[in-house]
């Protein structure tokens, strides 16, 4: 008995709203900062380092620049924390209501933020693909041998959306016609020195008075769709 076969497009389910990251960012800001401010601390404890960086006395022991790399890591990272926290309080959350992304189709949403926003001038909403890739060194990291490790951006695209067509907790919308051969996405949505990883990262950003508007987002990315 001859007949045809059904196919059908197999299509990624459509992902729940989801809130940017500015404040599990500040988190883990504070959480890393504090980190490397100890490492530091216990480093000067532990050698008993005098704090002495002229590098002309006879008393100069060049290990104390190793806490102060430490610190300084550690400094940053708070500053950006606070940054974060600073962002969290002025605009509040954003939050991305979107379709499926995948390969070869069509991605639009919009992005609402939990307060109206009065910004200077128009949004910029940016889709990027990141991969990750090897560059020397060995594939696996044993004692001394370590691999070097570096990005690069496969895809951008970037779309204005005038400030004064739009009401920021209604939706700033976006749409992004995703090319065929796009990366799937890979790995965890953070850096990891891992050959291959793959990351989308969508963001929306906007000029304001003092700090400007800024909220980052995770992307799904599917590979294109197949018949079956």
């Amino acid at each position: 008995m001859g007949g045809k076969r059904n196919r059908r497009q197999i299509t990624a389910p459509a992902p729940a709203p989801t809130i940017d990251a500015n404040a599990a960012n500040a988190s883990s800001g504070y959480f890393f900062a504090g980190g490397m401010g100890l490492i530091g601390i216990l480093i000067v404890w532990y050698f008993e380092l005098p704090f002495n960086f002229d590098v002309t006395d006879r008393e100069f022991n060049p290990l104390i620049f190793v806490p102060a790399v430490f610190i300084l890591i550690g400094f940053y990272s708070l500053l950006k924390a606070v940054r974060d926290t600073w962002r969290v309080r002025k605009f509040g959350a954003t939050t991305l209501v979107a379709g499926p992304a995948m390969a070869g189709r069509r991605f639009e949403g919009s992005l609402r933020s939990s307060r109206d926003l009065a910004p200077d001038g128009d949004y910029t909403v940016q889709l990027r693909c990141i991969r990750t890739y090897r560059v020397g060194g060995p594939i696996v990291t044993s004692g001394s041998q370590r691999s070097t490790y570096k990005e690069e951006l496969r895809w951008q695209e970037a779309v204005i959306v005038p400030c004064a067509s739009v009401r920021s907790s209604t939706g700033v919308p976006f749409a992004f016609q995703i090319p065929p051969d796009a990366l799937a996405s890979k790995g965890p949505p953070i850096y990891e020195r891992v050959h291959g990883n793959v990351r989308w990262i969508l963001t929306i950003t906007a000029p304001m008075p003092g700090l400007n508007y800024y909220a980052a987002f995770v992307i799904d990315m599917h590979g294109a769709g197949r018949s079956e």
